[in-house]
């Protein structure tokens, strides 16, 4: 962005104006004509004054009004921006990318994001933020979508349920879980599934999608996951987190699901 040099102009003030709400430190000493000194009074004065918020090491968030007695600047307002800025690929997942699908079910007290990379950062300074560090990173069913300061990754409904899944402690319940697959049901696209596979996935979560998928009737989109899943070498819970003791548990031979828990409680007769 090309700064209008003349520092009458308050350097916060012009960020809003023009749609902004993050800054680096490096742009900050730009528009202070490379005065490297001011630019760091700048910060100090602005943080002792709740104005601006540090993200990561040379860079920062602006609070709006409204946000300076909380403290707290929406994730979403610059998750985009950090995440260019640290060289990390991510994306909004889990819960928040369900509630963006207009799921009503149990929605997350915190941002959840999936990164393909460890994020050491303390929990004060991205406060309400969970990150997930994903092995295999997704190169496929990742949506770009405009947010109120430019755009946000979002997993497509077939990788948020798969997601969903994979992080069940993170996702509530397992009956919150189908839920929340039921709710999306109709976002669900037989090409969504087929994208989702491209991915490197584990066939472990892919046997539990399409037992889910085919208790809740959704029949058009199980094929081409009963096909990944014939990779599977072995029976799995459906939970991880439910019964691991009883030894007459029914049984998906289809899936190779153990049936662990009473899915029938979840379904909507």
């Amino acid at each position: 962005m090309s700064y209008n040099k003349n520092l009458n102009i308050d350097f916060i003030e012009f960020n809003l104006k023009n749609g902004r709400k993050t800054f680096s430190f490096k742009e900050l000493v730009n528009f202070k004509g490379n005065n490297k000194n001011a630019a760091k009074q700048y910060i100090k004065y602005s943080v002792s004054r709740k104005m601006i918020k540090n993200l990561s090491e040379g860079f920062y968030a602006i609070y709006s009004p409204s946000e300076k007695d909380s403290g707290n600047i929406p994730p979403a307002d610059f998750i985009e921006q950090l995440m260019n800025y640290r060289k990390i690929n991510y994306y909004t997942g889990l819960l928040s990318a369900a509630a963006f699908y207009g799921t009503a079910h149990f929605r997350s007290l915190v941002f959840q994001v999936i990164v393909d990379k460890q994020i050491h950062t303390p929990k004060n300074i991205l406060q309400g933020i969970n990150f997930q560090k994903k092995k295999y990173f997704p190169e496929y069913c990742i949506i770009r979508q405009k947010g109120g300061y430019g755009y946000i990754n979002y997993s497509s409904p077939a990788l948020t349920a798969y997601d969903l899944i994979k992080y069940e402690h993170e996702s509530g319940t397992i009956s919150n879980i189908f839920l929340i697959i039921s709710d999306m049901l109709s976002q669900l696209k037989i090409s969504d599934i087929k994208n989702l596979l491209k991915n490197n996935l584990e066939v472990t979560y892919i046997q539990r999608l399409g037992f889910i998928l085919e208790k809740l009737e959704a029949a058009e989109l199980i094929n081409p996951l009963y096909e990944y899943s014939k990779k599977a070498t072995a029976y799995i819970p459906l939970s991880r987190l439910g019964n691991k003791t009883e030894n007459n548990l029914s049984r998906s031979e289809k899936w190779k699901i153990i049936e662990n828990i009473n899915w029938e409680e979840f379904i909507a007769p």
